[in-house]
């Protein structure tokens, strides 16, 4: 099995190579760098429950694709959960979205939710929700847990949006030059200011992740700070004030981030 860096350094010597490597067919392609990214999220190409590959999407016309999709990822339940086009690396894997959006589109008749879908190069993923986002280049293809994470959100969706109050426009008032402040009170105006200005952004920050959270958009948030000092000021001043139901926990690092990333799964 390859890992991360055999990759790294893959498509570094891909890179000095120049026009030679971009020779490439896509057979070698995925044999060489597509694979290993597949089982670094873990779908392991031997086990046939979660990977097969080169599956004829029924249904589909021959022209102008071959109506085969180059690998199918599967949930435990038996279904697509996501479809990834690979391509040569030398092709902008962008082009094949009508490709790929056919293939979900066809699988979707056939089980109870459209697949997610990702276009693949080597060097390049991108994600693709198809009708409902528009595509993302992502780092790597993301593992079973995170799909079956993302159709949750997915179905789970609310409108937390009010509707629509028509409003009758108004002339605003003419405006007029406020004089500069000086001195002492010019101080302690401008920090008055800051500190306004400090709590407005707390306060849109927290309804944000209050509106992640109630649309079901999202069923964790990293909130990421680089000192202690803010860490505590956000539990205090922010998730303890404005979201005081949500569970909050302080993580020091990484690993602490995946252990419990995996403890609330």
């Amino acid at each position: 099995m390859y890992i991360l860096e055999d990759i790294q350094i893959f498509q570094s010597q891909f890179d000095q190579k120049g026009d030679h490597a971009r020779k490439i067919s896509e057979d070698q392609t995925r044999k060489q760098m597509i694979d290993p990214q597949l089982e670094q999220a873990g779908w392991y190409l031997r086990d046939h429950s979660k990977v097969k590959i080169e599956i004829p999407v029924d249904g589909y016309d021959a022209e102008p694709w071959n109506g085969v999709s180059d690998y199918c990822l599967y949930r435990e339940n038996g279904e697509v959960l996501a479809v990834v086009e690979a391509k040569r690396t030398s092709t902008d894997v962008r082009l094949a979205e009508a490709q790929l959006t056919y293939y979900v589109t066809e699988i979707e008749k056939h089980q109870s939710f459209r697949p997610f879908g990702f276009l693949a190069n080597g060097l390049e993923i991108h994600f693709v929700d198809v009708g409902i986002a528009h595509k993302r280049e992502v780092f790597g293809f993301f593992t079973r847990e995170d799909l079956e994470n993302l159709l949750y959100i997915r179905h789970k969706k609310k409108n937390t949006r009010p509707p629509r109050k028509k409003k009758k426009q108004q002339t605003p008032p003419p405006t007029t030059p406020t004089p500069h402040p000086a001195g002492k009170k010019g101080k302690r105006e401008k920090e008055k200011k800051k500190t306004v200005g400090e709590k407005k952004k707390k306060s849109t920050t927290m309804g944000l992740i209050d509106v992640f959270m109630r649309s079901n958009q999202a069923r964790r948030i990293l909130f990421v700070a680089d000192r202690d000092a803010l860490v505590k000021q956000a539990i205090d001043d922010g998730f303890e004030k404005f979201i005081p139901n949500e569970p909050c926990t302080r993580l020091h690092s990484w690993e602490s981030i995946c252990a419990h990333n995996a403890s609330t799964r």
